[in-house]
């Protein structure tokens, strides 16, 4: 594993200040789909936790989805896949790093952006938010890979990965990233990160968008248009709502355009779908969640 950088030791220095006070996960207040084992672990020396529901019956070795969404696992297993959620402890890495030196308080600057995108200055808004992600789906999902693939009711040719928002931004970097990932569904989420800051209205909301450069240059090499070719090893389904305002349409559609024609000179044109909901904005509907559906029983092969 990396060095944890001084991002990362930020990260965990704050998670481990509010981890006793840290809430149950999502999929621990939604009872468990009939005829499923629930299994709970970590790996990378406790630096991320696993919970594994593994349905009954159907094939000897059954596909899998990395989901985050806890409205999705029920219907899930009950298609006999099995549901692995996440999580990255940050706080283990606390022990570790020595706290900061004590410096006076200073009045707090005007910021830029809003929610996990703020900055203090224009130049690196979004820059610990792309950051987490880039760290989720380069080194924290391949590790649940590496682990998911010794099991013996792991598919590994049938394994895929959904999100929604930021989760959403973390699948699709990590398609790009491991070719193991067969399938995924991206909700509410794009490849274009430059303009994804500049008209999203947690970052620039419309305002010129001017980076610093060493953060710009790491930026065009993360974002998945910048080297769509990665991503056409699986078959991608993209959701997005028209009236998203925290992921404007122009986004989406500058990653549709990208990826659409990547798929088609790869030869591969029926692994890609995007579709856009006009009436819905950063939260999808039903129609959505159907789309999800049929695209893991087309590439997963998992519904009974």
């Amino acid at each position: 594993m990396r060095r944890p950088s001084g991002l990362w030791c930020a990260a965990a220095l704050l998670l481990a200040a509010c981890a006793p006070r840290r809430s149950p996960h999502p999929l621990a207040l939604v009872p468990p789909a009939p005829a499923a084992e629930t299994r709970e672990t970590t790996i990378a020396n406790g630096f991320i936790s696993l919970r594994l529901d593994v349905p009954s019956g159907g094939d000897a070795r059954k596909p899998v989805v990395l989901s985050p969404i806890a409205d999705h696992r029920r219907e899930l297993l009950e298609a006999g896949i099995i549901v692995v959620w996440h999580r990255v402890n940050w706080e283990v890495l606390a022990p570790l790093v020595p706290p900061p030196p004590a410096v006076a308080a200073e009045p707090p600057g005007p910021s830029v952006g809003a929610w996990l995108l703020a900055a203090p200055t224009a130049k690196t808004v979004g820059q610990s938010y792309f950051g987490l992600i880039n760290h989720d789906a380069t080194s924290a999902i391949p590790a649940v890979l590496d682990y998911l693939t010794t099991l013996p009711e792991v598919d590994p040719s049938r394994i895929g990965i959904e999100g929604a928002s930021t989760t959403g931004f973390i699948a699709l970097e990590a398609v790009a990233h491991d070719p193991r990932l067969a399938a995924a569904v991206v909700a509410s989420a794009c490849g274009d990160y430059f303009g994804f800051l500049h008209r999203s209205n947690l970052a620039m909301a419309g305002k010129p968008l001017d980076l610093d450069p060493a953060y710009a240059r790491r930026l065009r090499g993360e974002q998945p248009i910048a080297h769509p070719t990665r991503l056409t090893h699986a078959a991608l389904l993209l959701l997005n709502g028209a009236r998203d305002p925290a992921v404007p349409l122009a986004c989406a559609k500058r990653t549709d355009v990208v990826l659409r024609a990547a798929y088609r000179r790869a030869g591969v044109p029926e692994r890609y779908r995007a579709v856009v909901y006009p009436d819905y904005g950063h939260n999808l509907g039903p129609e959505a969640r159907a789309e999800a559906a049929a695209w893991w029983a087309r590439w997963l092969g998992a519904y009974r």
